[in-house]
C-alpha cells in the first residue's frame, strides 16, 4: 500500500518543511512556499522484512555442526 503525504518547498532555494511558512528560514523570503504531494510506494525491501520472522524457512543446526574459519585478507 502507497503511502501519501505533502510537503512544503521554496521556489527560491528549495528548502523543504513539513507545513507552509510565510517566510523561509533559509532564504528569508516571504510566500515561496507550494506545497507538493509525495506519494511512497512499497519497497520490495520492506516487504521482504514481512516475512523474516516466517518459522518455516528457518533452520535449526548443533553448535558442533558450525565452521569457523578466518578471513582472507
Amino acid at each position: 500500500m502507497s503511502k501519501t503525504k505533502s510537503a512544503f518547498f521554496c521556489q527560491s532555494c528549495g528548502y523543504e518543511t513539513a507545513k507552509w511558512a510565510g517566510k523561509c528560514p533559509s532564504c528569508n523570503e516571504w510566500n515561496t512556499f507550494v506545497e507538493e504531494v509525495i506519494v511512497k510506494g512499497t519497497d520490495k525491501k520492506q516487504d521482504e522484512w514481512k516475512n523474516f520472522n516466517d518459522k518455516s524457512k528457518q533452520k535449526t543446526i548443533a553448535i558442533n555442526e558450525v565452521s569457523s574459519a578466518e578471513e582472507k585478507e
